[in-house]
């Protein structure tokens, strides 16, 4: 991880909180993603499963995922890395 991102999480990995600036939001959702298989189709389940691993909200994380182009979604609840 970079220092601009690292204090936001903790020792663990998980993530303490979600960054206001832009910049800095879109390299810790970014940090997230990098869990995530570039060829694989997630159901939301199993996207939560991954998210919630970082932070309890998942609905807010995947919705800047989504948001800021990172992930991609099918208009269900399927998404996927936007390449």
């Amino acid at each position: 991880m970079s220092e601009q991102i690292d204090q936001f999480f903790a020792p663990d990995g998980t993530l303490i909180s979600i960054p206001v600036k832009p910049a800095k939001k879109i390299a810790v959702l970014k940090e997230i993603a990098k869990k995530l298989s570039p060829d694989t189709k997630y159901p939301e389940k199993e996207l939560n499963a991954v998210i919630a691993t970082y932070h309890p909200d998942t609905a807010a994380i995947r919705r800047h995922m989504i948001e800021y182009g990172i992930l991609e979604r099918d208009g269900g609840s399927v998404y996927w890395v936007k390449d």
